[in-house]
């Protein structure tokens, strides 16, 4: 069974507190990487990301897997906990 990572085009209120964590976690990820004068080829490059899956996500079109959270984070030198923590 694959999972669908795509944001939904529509929504009901239960899936509102997640877009919005999503949407700050996405933030997140460009915020630290610009940050670390990181581009996105060199963070896609250092975590294994394929730089236009890393464009989506940075950009909320993508939703992250735990795994590339987990990635991204290790990439960016910070903390999961900084990365997700509101």
């Amino acid at each position: 069974m694959e999972i669908s990572t795509e944001i939904p085009n529509q929504i009901d209120g239960s899936d509102i507190k997640l877009i919005l964590i999503t949407k700050t976690v996405c933030k997140r990820i460009a915020y630290y990487r610009q940050k670390r004068n990181l581009t996105r080829e060199e963070l896609a490059y250092n975590v294994g990301l394929n730089l236009k899956h890393l464009i989506k996500i940075e950009t909320e079109l993508k939703i992250p897997r735990i795994s590339e959270l987990v990635q991204l984070a290790a990439g960016l030198g910070i903390s999961i906990d900084e990365l997700i923590d509101n």
